[in-house]
């Protein structure tokens, strides 16, 4: 099982294709409108398997005021 949570979203879909396992990912959006989000701000913030064994990832994009 490969922990996911708070980790780029990047990085976790490079991780889960190199062990040949399947995902979903669901975004979470801003109530306002933001300009173009790029895949690498985004991050997951959940995480859970399902009985098929398939992730299911929660992603949200980094807003920037987040400190590093």
């Amino acid at each position: 099982m490969i922990d996911a949570v708070a980790q780029s979203l990047c990085s976790v879909k490079k991780q889960l294709d190199e062990v040949d396992a399947k995902y979903i990912i669901t975004t979470t959006r801003p109530t306002r409108q933001v300009s173009s989000l790029e895949e690498d701000s985004f991050y997951v913030i959940r995480q859970q398997i399902d009985s098929d064994g398939v992730y299911q990832l929660v992603v949200a994009a980094k807003m920037g005021k987040e400190k590093s």
